[in-house]
């Protein structure tokens, strides 16, 4: 089991919840009533800061499209996509659509 916690999202919910490893982030954040974008239309609305709370980052396979994505919106950087590709590392920006819950972690909602 991970613990995610949630904040800035919703007074309500925020707050610490258990998760399965592998578990999508966006199914959490639903049942929890967290209310998070969660479109797939623009997944330039989907974007959360995520912040490892293990003392080792766990690795985390992430898509091609998803880094893509990433620099497209300006959320990341080519270099810091190209870390994550080499070192099989998460971005501190996910799309939530795109994420699975790997380790501990918090999570906020993205501000530019």
């Amino acid at each position: 089991m991970a613990k995610v916690i949630f904040m800035h999202f919703d007074e309500a919910t925020d707050g610490v919840y258990d998760a399965k490893i592998g578990e999508p982030i966006i199914r959490l954040a639903k049942e929890k009533g967290v209310p998070m974008e969660t479109s797939t239309e623009d997944y330039s609305k989907c974007l959360i800061c995520v912040e490892n709370l293990s003392d080792e980052e766990p690795t985390s396979y992430m898509e091609d499209e998803e880094l893509d994505l990433l620099v497209e919106f300006g959320a990341i950087t080519k270099q810091e996509a190209e870390q994550c590709q080499q070192y099989t590392i998460s971005p501190k920006v996910r799309i939530a659509p795109m994420m699975l819950i790997k380790g501990d972690i918090l999570v906020k909602p993205y501000k530019k």
